[in-house]
């Protein structure tokens, strides 16, 4: 997967690129016969093309690029909808087809998908440093900061000749 990563200190938000293809191959009569799964390298996207593009039942190649953008930004629990209220997500840019946004503690769970997801993995994880949850691995509150996860999703079709080399 190529990345691009960026971090803007005056915004303390972090942007990344990630790229993937996928390359799909139709009969005479327009039917998908086959298609990869995604490729996260441009050789092996050139690789599928090439082993499929002088096959006989092979009329057309068809080449996706798959673009998404990640930016995580530095949040406060205050700056949440409250309770029962998803998160505002931003309008799709053009050619973007998806927009998804979730919630990630530094040293916690990957994805939490809604605020009340934050804020429930929160008092748990506060309960449990009083040691009313036993068993629990101690973690230091103030250092525990919340990340923002947008992520805006591109697909577009592409020439052999666009990918990266």
């Amino acid at each position: 997967m190529a990345r691009d990563l960026r971090w803007d200190a005056n915004r303390f938000q972090r942007t990344a690129r990630d790229m993937a293809w996928k390359v799909a191959i139709y009969d005479a009569h327009g039917r998908q016969i086959y298609a990869t799964g995604t490729l996260e390298s441009a050789a092996a996207a050139r690789y599928w093309h090439a082993c499929w593009g002088g096959k006989a039942a092979v009329r057309r190649v068809e080449l996706t690029e798959h673009v998404t953008d990640i930016t995580e930004r530095f949040v406060c629990l205050g700056d949440l909808p409250v309770d029962g209220r998803p998160a505002v997500l931003p309008e799709l840019p053009d050619g973007a087809h998806q927009v998804n946004r979730h919630y990630r503690f530094t040293g916690g769970p990957a994805v939490l998908p809604t605020p009340d997801h934050v804020r429930s993995y929160y008092q748990w994880l506060t309960a449990a440093q009083e040691g009313a949850v036993p068993a629990v691995p101690r973690a230091d509150l103030d250092k525990l900061k919340l990340l923002e996860v947008t992520l805006i999703h591109y697909a577009r079709l592409v020439q052999l000749a666009d990918l990266p080399s």
